[in-house]
């Protein structure tokens, strides 16, 4: 069997996606869909519909694509929907209240809201193998499963029971634990998103290591997505040197206040840029911060853009920063998309030394730079290695360019998934008997 192909025998095998997210939020749901669609596969994705304006995303990116959608409505834009929002959330806070008396019964509707509804709409249609993603969909998925007595995987996009403190003892931290140790073990098919996470829920739950897939971009997308006259708008002026930074959200807890304090160490001619949204309150307390340091007029603030447009955009700049902090274990394992968008633009990448972003800059030493976390110093110096030596940043944007080209991209990191696809639809192995 080539890789990134199934054979003929898997060619007619079925295959549902389930996620309680919006598909345009979740970029890695449309890229698996896509990869396994191509490789031959029947595809089908079930989600839930939080938002009317996401739900028009989701619609947008549809009508590329021949795999199927189908959704759970909760929108609240219509009565029938607003009524399942509203008796999804009374249902849910009862189980939560029952969860100490009835641990077992109430453990899955006390953790995902919409577990009975996602569960039914992937169970409408036999499939072969359900796949989960995000640890809320898997109750959903082994119940898909076990009516059809079918295969059941699950695609760790995050450690979850890592996202909170270690020594927090919340309801929230136990149901995520009960779910993991429940489910992980009946699971015919596990990926992950990090070497770093799939090694975590080995050690942690006693599975077999999980197949690792990174959160890595289309090679198609470095071209073609943006307007030229929007792409001319994200340099700074004069051709000054641009740091870059992106994600949803510019809030606290991200490194940006290391970051403006680096800044007011750098030249003149260096300048931050910020792509995302403001968290509430955070906006004032960055640019207070900039302006006591004399580099406010060096911070630059850019609007969220649209996903397929990231990489050409990220590309128009010149380092990428990738500032973990790693204030939960989930954090330090994980291997944010930023950093592996940043490789793939050809933007050498100054990462903060979590131990997901090590093994990434341990691969591609040339094109990276690691830092101490919460030291605006170290940081300083990383960037420093790249403009001040001579030929220095030149060097790391041509190994970026190649890391990008040669591995870190979806075009060869799909293959690595539909491989592990086709071996387990093959086998026809699956525990969901054996389930306690």
């Amino acid at each position: 069997m080539r890789s990134g192909y199934l054979s003929r025998k898997e060619k007619n095998a079925s295959i549902c996606l389930i996620t309680p997210r919006h598909i345009s939020y979740n970029p890695r749901v449309v890229k698996e869909a896509d990869a396994l669609h191509e490789a031959g596969a029947q595809v089908r994705v079930v989600s839930v519909s939080h938002h009317s304006d996401r739900a028009r995303l989701d619609e947008q990116l549809m009508q590329e694509r021949e795999w199927r959608l189908s959704t759970v409505n909760a929108e609240g834009s219509s009565l029938h929907s607003a009524a399942r929002w509203l008796w999804a959330s009374i249902r849910q806070k009862l189980n939560r209240t029952l969860y100490p008396v009835f641990p077992k019964k109430m453990r899955d509707p006390a953790y995902s809201r919409y577990v009975r509804e996602l569960a039914a709409s992937a169970a409408d249609i036999r499939t072969d193998l359900y796949i989960a993603h995000n640890l809320q969909a898997l109750p959903a998925a082994y119940r898909a499963a076990r009516r059809h007595d079918a295969l059941i995987g699950f695609d760790a996009e995050d450690f979850h029971r890592g996202e909170f403190p270690e020594e927090e003892s919340s309801l929230q931290k136990t149901l995520t634990e009960q779910v993991e140790e429940y489910y992980l073990p009946v699971c015919d098919h596990c990926t992950a998103a990090s070497e770093g996470i799939a090694e975590a829920y080995a050690e942690t739950i006693g599975i077999q290591t999980p197949d690792v897939i990174l959160n890595v971009f289309p090679l198609a997308e470095r071209e073609g997505q943006t307007p030229t006259e929007e792409l001319e708008q994200e340099r700074p002026p004069d051709g000054d040197v641009s740091l870059y930074w992106y994600s949803q959200v510019i809030g606290p807890d991200r490194g940006l206040q290391d970051a403006v304090r680096a800044l007011s160490q750098l030249k003149e001619d260096v300048h931050l840029t910020l792509r995302g949204r403001w968290a509430t309150g955070f906006e004032d307390d960055l640019r207070q911060l900039a302006q006591s340091l004399g580099v406010e007029h060096r911070l630059r603030v850019l609007p969220p853009a649209p996903p397929e447009q990231l990489l050409e955009r990220a590309a128009q700049h010149d380092i990428g920063l990738a500032l973990e902090q790693a204030h939960t274990p989930n954090r330090d394992l994980c291997v944010t998309n930023k950093m592996l968008l940043y490789l793939l633009a050809g933007l050498p990448v100054i990462a903060t030394d979590t131990t997901g972003q090590r093994q990434v800059c341990e691969d591609v030493p040339v094109a990276t730079r690691l830092c101490a976390i919460g030291n605006p110093s170290a940081l300083c110096e990383s960037i420093c290695s790249l403009l001040s030596e001579e030929g220095s940043l030149e060097r790391a944007t041509a190994a970026a360019q190649k890391a990008g080209e040669e591995c870190y991209n979806w075009e060869q990191e799909q293959k690595k998934l539909v491989a592990p696809v086709a071996e387990t639809i093959k086998a026809g192995r699956h525990q969901i008997s054996n389930a306690h």
